[in-house]
């Protein structure tokens, strides 16, 4: 049927085993679709409540929902890798500040990990780990995750594999697992309390970070389970976290594909099935988001990810981003970085995403923010690139609000409502052809303002012109 389209992202919560759905429904009737996987019928009673934005330059498309349009977003959302918030032995770079925006969750990858930690067998060197700890911790960071992955070449069953790009001899193979062990259990009571979060791999379905078997894989995915959730290595009671002190709090993440696509669906498919009926080592859902030119696409990406969960018994589970940017890409200008960051956030709030760890704000490389970690760029900036500010700016206009849905025109606009208590209501807008254009104001919802993407506050006039870079009006 012609006519625009309800895109319902159905996510469980811990508390109902649902699966996700893709439920079509027209302008005119709402539908009640039985799915594939789901165990009964899955229906979307808040439709006809819909306010849409009321653009009148094109057709509308698609409207797409959160799983949970009533739950506000939480700071937990926003997460980042800084990798030299505390300088890394024989490193040559200086220690980078704190970003200005606040930062929730940090991860280690490529900051701490194993081989750094432990580069002889027995000999611990903590210092990197404990500094960017304390540094993140006086800046307000309250979760960390570290992950598993660069094995020290002494532990490796493969000493000598080349592995790939960046890596060492044996880092990417299966270690010993009594020197495993052994690290894991030094690693969860030395940072009990602390560190809580646990991927089991990163992006094992890329030869250079894995050259296992999934049966070895599965074994280091159930020794960290055990290791890491066993109260005696961590448990608190009363607000006092230590080995053998009471209740565990420590969860444990998948291995994390590098992105989302075919083959490397069809890895962690076949992953899990060789776990059995169900996966058991796993309390956090998880993947990396790399691999999307127009970010938005995400959204159908995390449709087809979710379906291969709940295959597996794992659609009642948390979902994280733990790793993604723009990735290497060096066409872009800072324009159109700002655009894609801020879109790209939008996009994973509305696919049902908890919480999403930028990669990085200090890298040269890889979704770059801080301008110093680039000291040979051709544009030799200096401090916060100008994405780093929209990174401020997004973080600011989603945290406590809730997003109800978002609009997709047929000419490329994005609407997307946010609202907050006491009546707070906003849309972002952008589009994404990147051509612009001129948008009148909707006399119905009652706009008076905007904030630009820099959140510089302004009246609304009656026309606005959108064009890539996000602006948000409101009441």
């Amino acid at each position: 049927m012609k006519g625009s389209k309800v895109f319902t992202l159905f996510r469980s919560s811990p508390q109902r085993n649902i699966c996700l759905a893709m439920m079509l429904i027209s302008a005119s009737f709402a539908v009640t679709g039985t799915l594939s996987g789901c165990r009964g019928q899955v229906t979307n009673p808040s439709v006809p409540a819909i306010t849409h934005f009321g653009y009148t330059g094109s057709s509308l498309m698609n409207t797409i929902l959160p799983a949970n349009p009533s739950v506000a977003i939480s700071e937990a959302y926003f997460g980042m890798t800084i990798h030299e918030l505390y300088p890394k032995p024989a490193s040559s770079n200086a220690a980078a500040p704190f970003p200005a925006f606040p930062v929730h969750t940090l991860r280690f990858w490529d900051v701490a990990y194993w081989a750094m930690l432990e580069p002889t067998a027995g000999q611990y060197d903590w210092s990197t780990m404990d500094g960017t700890i304390a540094t993140a911790k006086l800046n307000g960071v309250s979760d960390f995750i570290f992950t598993l992955g660069h094995v020290p070449t002494w532990a490796s069953t493969a000493p000598s594999d080349p592995c790939g790009s960046g890596e060492w001899l044996g880092s990417c193979d299966a270690p010993d697992r009594s020197a495993l062990d052994d690290f894991l259990a030094q690693l969860v009571r030395r940072y009990c309390g602390v560190v809580q979060y646990y991927e089991t791999w990163n992006e094992p379905n890329l030869k250079q970070f894995w050259g296992g078997t999934n049966a070895q894989l599965l074994s280091i995915a159930s020794d960290l389970h055990q290791i890491a959730k066993d109260p005696a290595n961590c448990g608190c009671l009363n607000g006092v976290c230590s080995p053998g002190g009471g209740v565990n709090p420590n969860q444990v993440l998948l291995p994390s594909i590098s992105s989302i696509n075919g083959p490397n669906l069809g890895w962690l498919d076949a992953y899990l099935t060789a776990a059995g009926a169900s996966y058991p080592y796993a309390d956090v859902a998880s993947f990396h988001g790399y691999g999307y030119t127009q970010p938005e696409d995400i959204v159908e990406g995390v449709a087809q990810l979710n379906n291969t969960l709940g295959k597996h018994g794992l659609a009642r589970l948390a979902l994280w981003d733990t790793e993604a940017s723009w990735g290497t890409t060096t066409t872009n200008n800072q324009e159109q970085e700002v655009s894609w960051l801020m879109r790209f956030h939008v996009a994973q709030a509305l696919s049902g995403i908890s919480r999403f760890v930028w990669y990085a704000y200090d890298n040269c490389a890889w979704g770059t923010l801080w301008g110093p970690a680039c000291r040979d760029s051709t544009d030799n900036w200096q401090g916060v690139r100008l994405p780093g500010e929209a990174y401020a700016s997004v973080q600011g206009w989603m945290v406590g609000a809730t997003l109800t849905h978002c609009d997709q025109y047929e000419d490329g606009l994005w609407a997307c409502e946010l609202q907050r208590t006491g009546g707070y209501e906003g849309w972002m807008l952008w589009d994404s052809t990147g051509t612009g254009r001129s948008v009148l104001v909707p006399n119905h919802l009652q706009l008076t303002g905007y904030r630009d993407w820099q959140n510089n506050t302004r009246v609304l006039p009656a026309e606005i012109t959108v064009d890539q870079l996000p602006v948000l009006v409101e009441n």
